[in-house]
């Protein structure tokens, strides 16, 4: 970033798949990249084009953004920065990081190195903030904190993973911020094509799983022809560019060069790119194989959206047929006089104590689905608002066992909890009819306890004793639940933030097809790899539909005799 240090080499080698390639060369002033897993969305696309408005906008400001600072804390900026650091090959065919922490940028530093250029504008966040030496800056903000975005002055917003942001958000309160004059300030960033422009990624959204595909909208604002002349002209001086470096036509090249760069610079300001691609794009760095395992072991609607970015819209046959995400989750999740104080420099991870609506004195509630794979559901009823609040999810498979997602759980709550007694609720009878399934699943419980009770925690194990509880039970007990129509019933609110694959598999719930009764379909449990099935299985549903059972049996509206050899259903309406 900074020139006067020579550096910065003429041309460096780096890897670009196609679409990577593509991208670089329109170059457009606003970009819609909508890409499978796997291709590079971030690392790639994202990353490079910050070093290109940094570059090409010294001492503006620019903001990443997405649906939470949570979310750029942990996932976003760690992959921007590891790009940074990738390692390049020079023309000297040495090796070096592609910029140099410290020397091009430094993360979090509210006193910059002495050799950095200032920002124009006074660093207001500067514990969320990367800033290059010649005085860019790069800000985060959070699409769900109007605050940390407003009264900024922007050039370039990159906006990651929009699946997840609210359309209407990222229109009012990020689009906005695109402002800069250009009179009266000193700066000549609006004569760059990238001045006022947008960066946006993200795969396809699950429109069934209530994701968004709002910037869908862009596909139709792309003008074909205009986005052909760009990469003809593109390409053609790109010719000149290599003639320079290689030392030949060099006057003639420069001349090319001068006459129609300015036209390219002006078109591509004018241009709005929307792509879409497949994971198949990287098929030469992932193998067709990682394709075949892919398609073997996701559902054909987790595939196409995940790996071919084509949505979908499969509600049918939900077991949790009222389920709404919309209604029944909750984001609005965090402390922010805790996140706010988050710095770039730190390692941060989440805990209870960032939680909003967990209260440190009140008993911990867990529902527990044992097995090979071992699943936990953890909230609380806040009874001031008649409502059980799912805070956290955890999971685990072999070779982790009981002790591993115990001690995930203490990490999570144990140095927040003041009350530190755990009700737990757990599949005593597994849903199975025979003594055995019932007496594992109960020593899987007691094994669970053992383990968290090393931590200091009492454990209440709340399913000692209790019958057979069938899923025509369990069905008739959520559709009252989630109907939301009594104003006695409690209501139930998922952490969409923390509970990412219990939501995900409340869609992945079906019931088995012409059950009467109604009977769950735990087949994924079965096709699904084990290291997959925690967003893509009944496995954490099952979980928390022990703990809802335990804690609302009363609300059961339907027959209660059975037999051990089927439900008697005189009243029974599925």
């Amino acid at each position: 970033m900074n020139q006067s240090n020579n550096r910065q080499p003429d041309y460096i080698e780096m890897y670009q798949n196609t679409v990577q390639a593509l991208v670089n060369i329109i170059d457009p002033n606003k970009l819609f990249a909508v890409i499978g897993r796997g291709g590079g969305k971030t690392s790639h696309i994202t990353a490079r084009r910050i070093i290109r408005v940094a570059s090409e906008m010294p001492r503006e400001t620019s903001i990443i953004s997405h649906k939470s600072f949570v979310a750029l804390f942990t996932n976003v900026l760690p992959t921007v920065l590891e790009s940074f650091r990738s390692e390049i090959t020079m023309p000297d065919g040495t090796q070096r990081p592609l910029l140099i922490e410290g020397w091009d940028y430094c993360v979090g530093e509210k006193d910059l190195p002495k050799h950095f250029v200032q920002p124009r504008y006074p660093l207001l966040y500067p514990e969320r903030s990367i800033v290059f030496a010649d005085g860019a800056v790069l800000q985060a903000v959070a699409v769900d904190r109007a605050d940390s975005v407003a009264g900024r002055s922007i050039v370039h917003a990159f906006l990651e993973e929009m699946k997840y942001s609210d359309g209407e958000k990222v229109r009012t309160r990020i689009i906005p911020a695109i402002r800069t004059s250009r009179i009266g300030s000193g700066s000549a960033a609006h004569k760059s094509h990238l001045h006022g422009g947008i960066t946006g990624v993200s795969d396809i959204g699950r429109v069934s799983m209530g994701e968004h595909n709002w910037f869908l909208d862009y596909e139709q604002e792309t003008d074909q022809q205009l986005i052909a002349d760009i990469l003809t002209l593109a390409l053609e001086l790109n010719k000149y560019a290599v003639n320079l470096h290689n030392g030949v036509k060099i006057r003639y090249s420069e001349a090319k060069l001068a006459k129609w760069s300015p036209l390219l610079n002006k078109l591509r300001k004018k241009a709005v790119y929307f792509i879409r691609a497949s994971t198949f794009v990287n098929r030469d760095v992932l193998g067709l194989e990682y394709f075949k395992t892919q398609k073997d072991i996701l559902g054909m609607s987790e595939f196409l959206s995940s790996i071919c970015s084509i949505g979908d819209r499969n509600r049918d046959n939900l077991f949790f047929e009222l389920w709404d995400e919309e209604k029944h989750t909750f984001d609005d999740s965090y402390k922010y006089s805790v996140i706010n104080s988050l710095n770039l420099k730190e390692t941060f991870t989440v805990t209870a104590e960032h939680l909003k609506y967990y209260v440190p004195t009140q008993k911990l509630l867990l529902g527990y689905d044992p097995g090979n794979f071992r699943s936990i559901v953890s909230g609380q009823v806040l009874k001031g608002e008649n409502t059980l609040r799912i805070f956290k999810e955890f999971f685990v498979y072999p070779p982790e066992d009981a002790a591993d997602i115990a001690r995930m759980v203490n990490a999570f709550y144990g140095d927040t909890a003041i009350n530190r007694q755990i009700d737990l609720y757990y599949d005593r009878a597994a849903n199975k009819r025979n003594k055995q399934a019932e007496k594992e699943a109960e020593t899987d419980a007691k094994k669970l306890k053992k383990e968290l009770e090393k931590y200091g925690w009492r454990v209440r194990l709340m399913n000692i004793g209790q019958a057979t509880i069938y899923y025509w039970q369990h069905h008739l007990l959520w559709k009252r639940l989630l109907a939301e129509n009594e104003r006695s019933i409690p209501r139930i609110r998922i952490d969409a933030n923390e509970c990412p694959n219990l939501v995900s598999a409340m869609y992945c719930c079906k019931k088995v097809v012409g059950s009467s009764p109604v009977e769950l379909d735990k087949s994924p449990e079965v096709k699904v790899r084990i290291d997959l099935q925690a967003g893509l299985t009944p496995q954490i549903p099952s979980a928390m539909t022990y703990l809802v059972w335990g804690l609302f049996e009363k609300h059961f509206p339907g027959v209660r005799n059975y037999t051990s050899e089927g439900a008697i259903l005189p009243n029974y309406v599925g």
